[in-house]
């Protein structure tokens, strides 16, 4: 009977035994369209279906269910569901049901499409905000010492203010030795850092879209030769939800989306680049590639944005950069540059990363308009206050007071002026929401 009894207990002591939680990450808004969006979220592998129930906001009765495609019960489950036929200019809210049980949140589930505002009215102004460099703490695969990462409550400060989407611009994971050697390795990377609690909210709160630098790529300073780019760039797909990545016979992972009247062209400094140590002025060393060069040019050269943000991970004009750049690529930085002036392409603003400081660099290229590299990092990432120390510190071609050492991201509002014209304002916060410097760009200026 005592046995009996034991047995029981033991039954019982598994039976109440703490499950582990069926979401494991998300839900993060990605690309939103006139008539679409897209929802990302991972569960654990004992779910068996994941829906997003949507309606109009304040419509409750206009629910409709979408439900996951794809595999699930892998040992890490991410997944996208994309809402279909939705109306133009509508704000939606919506919950996320696992096993037809619905999660709980403490932040709201809402988004809204986009509006036709073309041969209607004005272009609507918006905001977005954009860094680089999340670092990550996670002791048994961190070199030993001081942690390297830092406060991830700015995660909480991004989330609270306020901005229409949102862009990762590179190093937005940091894979250690440990991950860039197996599939395991990066879509542990990828899990590990979208769990926090600090990136909950963030993702949740507006659309997010990425780029890719070194470090959540592969290796340090990793290029075209990395063995497991491939995985690098599936896994890249699958923790993200960017409107495309590369063409359909060019891998890769630029694309294209717009907002109001801007452009926003988001590269690949990754996949097809060579090594930094080739002559510069070799026609072999290439950082986007041909085709994806050719790729740029072509829809810079057919847009009529006002303002036509290229999204790069690592500097594109720092003269004084000493590590890497597009400028240490002569052969496509002067193509491109060259491309640039001599087809009149107007509007064009570097928004980059990498660097561990924020900054705004201007040149003006002989026979064009001056071209702004504007950089922001790091979100957790350490820093090296230390290059103020070098000739970046004292950099001539520098705008604005100095370089932002401290955790910061950097948001640019596009308003119009009085007199009509459109104006990018820019603002660099730290972490406790101090503002180190402001900058505005006046349309007109890049002519």
């Amino acid at each position: 009977m005592k046995q009996l009894i034991f047995v029981l207990f033991i039954a019982a002591g598994f039976g109440t035994r703490a499950q582990p939680p069926s979401l494991v990450c998300g839900p993060m808004l990605c690309h939103i369209s006139h008539r679409e969006a897209t929802i990302w979220l991972e569960v654990s592998p004992d779910v068996n279906s994941v829906e997003v129930k949507c309606w109009k906001k304040n419509e409750p009765a206009s629910a409709r269910i979408f439900t996951q495609t794809g595999l699930l019960h892998q040992d890490y489950n991410p997944v996208k569901v994309i809402l279909t036929n939705l109306d133009m200019a509508t704000e939606y809210e919506y919950e996320i049901d696992l096993d037809h049980k619905r999660q709980s949140f403490n932040f709201p589930l809402t988004f809204k499409t986009k509006q036709v505002w073309e041969y209607r009215m004005p272009p609507p102004e918006f905001s977005f905000i954009f860094g680089s460099c999340a670092y990550i703490n996670d002791p048994p695969y961190d070199r030993p010492g001081k942690p390297y990462g830092r406060d991830p409550r700015i995660f909480d400060s991004i989330a609270n203010n306020p901005s229409d989407f949102m862009i990762w611009n590179g190093d937005n994971m940091y894979t250690r030795e440990a991950d860039f050697t197996s599939k395991t390795g990066f879509y542990y990377r990828y899990t590990h850092d979208r769990s926090i609690p600090e990136m909950k909210k963030l993702l949740a709160s507006r659309p997010n879209y990425a780029v890719w630098d070194d470090h959540d790529y592969g290796p340090n300073d990793a290029g075209a030769s990395f063995e497991l780019k491939a995985i690098s760039l599936q896994a890249f797909k699958d923790f993200w939800g960017n409107p495309g990545y590369g063409e359909p016979d060019h891998s890769g992972v630029y694309t294209h989306f717009a907002w109001s009247d801007c452009d926003f062209f988001l590269t690949d400094d990754r996949y097809y680049r060579s090594d930094e140590k080739l002559d510069s002025l070799s026609a072999d060393k290439h950082f986007f590639g041909r085709e994806q060069l050719s790729w740029l040019e072509n829809n810079l050269l057919d847009s009529k944005a006002s303002f036509k943000f290229i999204v790069i991970g690592s500097q594109t004009l720092n003269p004084l950069n000493r590590f890497e750049c597009l400028r240490h690529y002569r052969q496509e930085y002067d193509e491109l540059i060259g491309f640039i002036v001599k087809y009149k392409i107007t509007g064009v603003i570097f928004l980059t990363g990498d660097r561990h400081y924020s900054d705004i660099i201007r040149i003006t290229p002989e026979g064009g308009y001056p071209l702004y590299d504007i950089t922001s990092s790091a979100f957790t990432s350490g820093s090296y206050p230390e290059t103020k120390q070098t000739p970046e510190g004292t950099n001539p071609y520098r705008v604005v007071p100095d370089m932002v050492f401290d955790q910061n991201y950097i948001r640019i509002a596009i308003t119009v002026s009085k007199s009509g014209e459109r104006m990018a304002n820019i603002t660099c916060y730290t972490v406790d929401g101090k503002v180190p410097w402001t900058y505005t760009i006046r349309q007109q200026d890049l002519k």
